[in-house]
């Protein structure tokens, strides 16, 4: 673990906080109850429910070496009131929803969508393994830790706010709201999309000028936070990584989402040329202004 931990930081294992391999060891014993409890059930969404809440409880077990820090305890602040948010957000559309008998019974529709394709059990698991548990929970922990190297930083030369990270944390505030009146938008359209006419998939809002405006703001977010720590002296591969994967990660769900909403929808399609996939270009913004003005 020694290794593994200097390996992440870039730090003699002997100066790094312990609370940063306590939530190594929290990572690996996390991994083996999510894949055990979707190897038992049957329900793949584990990860999903965990996704809101495992940041925050990172963050506040680094706090605890890094609680004289103000340069890390804003960010600290930040991605709690951002896991409040994504939490009550999941939860409203039944993400946590259980039966003593059952267990959870939420899950992603996108995941019996791979079952289907994937067709073997057997195979499905191993996707479960590497895919689902592994290396979406390695995800998770890797765009939190840039706030990790942030509270080292900040012990190790004494650093303090100046206006690049005022600048930061006020772009994150901003994309948090941003990210919030998206989901309530969607919310809204997927409560009242039975009665209502026209396509079947949200273009109104925000999403009138982006097919996914959740997931930019949400991505924006933790580019910020990698940033942040790169503005702290961070390395910025390692402050990077994880913004990086993430970006690939919803670049592939965005993909089996978009083909989904596609046999669904055929009208999607031509939504799709017209509007940008995350963040407004200049051509679906003429092209809104056009047809507003028509």
């Amino acid at each position: 673990m020694e290794t593994l931990t200097s390996f992440l930081t870039g730090r003699p294992a002997g100066s790094i906080p312990p609370e940063f391999e306590i939530t190594l060891w929290l990572l690996l014993a996390v991994g083996a109850a999510v894949f055990i409890a979707g190897l038992a059930t049957g329900n793949y969404s584990h990860v999903d429910r965990l996704w809101s809440l495992l940041p925050p409880v990172y963050v506040l077990i680094w706090a605890g070496a890094f609680f004289r820090e103000p340069l890390f305890l804003v960010p600290c602040v930040l991605v709690v009131l951002w896991g409040a948010r994504l939490t009550f957000n999941f939860a409203r559309r039944g993400g946590y929803r259980f039966d003593f008998r059952k267990g959870f019974t939420g899950e992603d529709y996108r995941w019996a969508v791979l079952r289907k394709s994937i067709g073997n059990r057997f195979l499905f698991e191993l996707f479960n393994l590497f895919f689902i548990t592994a290396f979406q929970l390695i995800i998770i922990f890797l765009f939190t830790m840039p706030l990790f190297l942030v509270g080292m930083e900040a012990g190790r030369k004494n650093l303090e706010f100046d206006w690049l990270h005022i600048l930061l944390a006020g772009c994150f505030l901003l994309c948090l709201l941003g990210e919030t009146v998206a989901d309530n938008q969607q919310y809204r359209f997927q409560a009242t999309k039975a009665s209502r006419t026209g396509p079947g998939f949200n273009t109104n809002g925000l999403w009138r000028y982006s097919r996914h405006p959740n997931y930019a703001f949400e991505l924006l977010q933790w580019v910020l936070i990698a940033l942040y720590a790169v503005a702290s002296g961070a390395d910025p591969v390692r402050a990077g990584a994880g913004a990086l994967l993430l970006i690939i990660l919803f670049a592939g769900s965005t993909r089996l989402t978009e083909g989904i909403t596609r046999s669904k929808y055929p009208d999607y399609e031509h939504w799709q040329r017209i509007t940008s996939v995350w963040v407004p270009g200049i051509k679906t913004l003429l092209l809104r202004r056009k047809r507003k003005s028509g």
